[in-house]
């Protein structure tokens, strides 16, 4: 079972809200995301669970699945690198992403069944490899969960997601126009490849923001996630 910290928003909870920390990170890395989430969603249990591997690159860190093995010289944070280029990387991490991804949902499954929440109710949140962790988790579901929000990140693992997807939850993929980490060039790809498998999708690219969350996400993400009135 996955390290996790949980959070009750309102007195009656009706959504779950899962958030997916980032590669290289630790949830105290998030804090100011998180603390957003806390701020803005309302009726809500917002649950944050903790990558459980230490980071390849930095043992005070943690990552969901690691990279250097597949880009030892970070070749998809080079400007010069292809898009196409990138994504193979990704690519060869597909098992290891697929891999994780059941882990998730495993993870989803429990928290469903503690709060008696389904997956309309169920709402995935990841920044950065976060993000192309929830994603993948999201079109590999039995059912649609009830939105994926993808922060700074892509179709990770695409030549595999492909054969796998079971579900075709909304997506709404959130990219900053200054994203050096998670090449913000990377963007249009994705949204192509979400809309050639029929998967819908919304987007919105912030202009200026480097390879961080704003506030203007999370209060967008909260006023979808809300009970409507």
């Amino acid at each position: 079972m996955l390290e996790a910290k949980q959070y009750q928003i309102g007195e009656q909870p009706q959504n779950l809200v899962i958030f997916l920390h980032g590669y290289n990170g630790t949830l105290d890395d998030h804090k100011y995301a998180i603390d957003w989430l806390r701020q803005y969603l309302q009726q809500a249990i917002l649950i944050t669970p903790q990558a459980p591997q230490i980071c390849d690159k930095n043992p005070q860190k943690r990552q969901w699945f690691g990279m250097l093995k597949y880009d030892s010289e970070n070749k998809r944070s080079n400007p010069q690198t292809p898009v196409e280029d990138i994504f193979a990387i990704y690519n060869d991490a597909a098992l290891e992403i697929d891999f994780c991804a059941e882990t998730i949902n495993t993870f989803i499954d429990t928290q469903q069944r503690l709060f008696n929440i389904d997956d309309a109710h169920t709402f995935l949140i990841g920044f950065s490899q976060g993000a192309m962790l929830a994603l993948y988790t999201a079109l590999t579901r039995p059912e649609p969960l009830g939105g994926a929000f993808v922060l700074s990140g892509l179709v990770a693992g695409e030549f595999l997601l492909e054969q796998k997807i079971s579900a075709e939850p909304q997506v709404y993929m959130f990219h900053g126009s200054a994203d050096l980490k998670v090449q913000s060039k990377t963007f249009p790809h994705s949204v192509e490849w979400l809309e050639n498998h029929q998967i819908p999708v919304k987007q919105r690219i912030y202009s200026g923001l480097a390879h961080r969350i704003n506030e203007d996400e999370i209060m967008t993400i909260a006023a979808i996630i809300n009970p409507k009135p």
